[in-house]
């Protein structure tokens, strides 16, 4: 069975003769190694047209709350203007966040916006202290303040063998994931359903180099090609193990 072949062609003082076993099993890693450079390639381009969308989002005017679409899709990256006051007494640290090869948080403070309605604000990135138990010290400001920043519906998925766990006996209150209706039980509050990322130039905010702007499509075509290329190798392989001289030329 094994050296059963499938057919055999012959090609001047050579010929073409592959085996069953070998041919079907190369068949399924030409397929699956095609298909991940396809994959690649649909990641690039929805990379490619996501940072097109942020581009032209950016450079629309600024719009109160209010104002934004009702459709989550489309009021993705929006820029949005607050005025209103935070809530000094309580934030949330989003945890695992690393810039620059240093740990960190994310810094998430509900602000309660002057037309009504509290809305997270992620005000960006400080760093960890050496002791995970030690609360990072930051300030909040009090008082009625305007913003401005973007709206982006939290996406992060976030694998945890159990449901958050909530440390409600000293705030900052350290999460792992933004839940929006969980955080607002949390508060006891209805929010927004998104957050606010504050701009770079913005008040009140800390290291802000968002993620959601470093849409790099150019290592997912890399990555393609790679599989393309282990693709036609593994052909090249295939045709040159089953070609053989034909011995019976003269």
């Amino acid at each position: 069975m094994l050296d059963l072949r499938l057919f055999t062609i012959r090609l001047g003082s050579y010929a073409f003769s592959p085996k069953l076993i070998p041919t079907v099993v190369t068949l399924l890693l030409l397929y699956l190694l095609y298909s991940l450079g396809l994959w690649q390639l649909s990641r690039a381009e929805a990379k490619q047209n996501l940072k097109q969308q942020i581009d032209t989002r950016r450079e629309l005017k600024p719009v109160e709350l209010e104002l934004l679409p009702n459709a989550d899709q489309d009021r993705q990256f929006v820029p949005v203007t607050l005025r209103g006051f935070f809530d000094t007494k309580k934030s949330f640290l989003l945890d695992n966040k690393v810039m620059e090869m240093k740990a960190g948080y994310q810094v998430v403070t509900p602000f309660k916006n002057e037309s009504g309605g509290w809305v997270l604000v992620n005000r960006g990135w400080i760093e960890r202290s050496q002791y995970r138990t030690e609360l990072p010290v930051f300030g909040t400001p009090e008082g009625e303040i305007t913003l401005a920043g973007f709206v982006r519906t939290p996406y992060e998925k976030v694998f945890m063998l159990e449901d958050q766990q909530y440390d409600l006996s000293r705030w900052p209150v350290i999460i792992q994931s933004v839940n929006i209706e969980e955080l607002a039980g949390v508060l006891n509050s209805e929010l927004k359903p998104f957050v606010v990322l504050l701009n770079q130039d913005s008040a009140a905010g800390f290291n802000r180099s968002w993620p959601a702007y470093k849409l790099d499509s150019q290592k997912h075509i890399g990555y393609a090609v790679q599989w393309f290329a282990l693709f036609c190798a593994l052909l090249g392989i295939f045709f040159i193990v089953n070609t053989k001289r034909n011995e019976n030329n003269e």
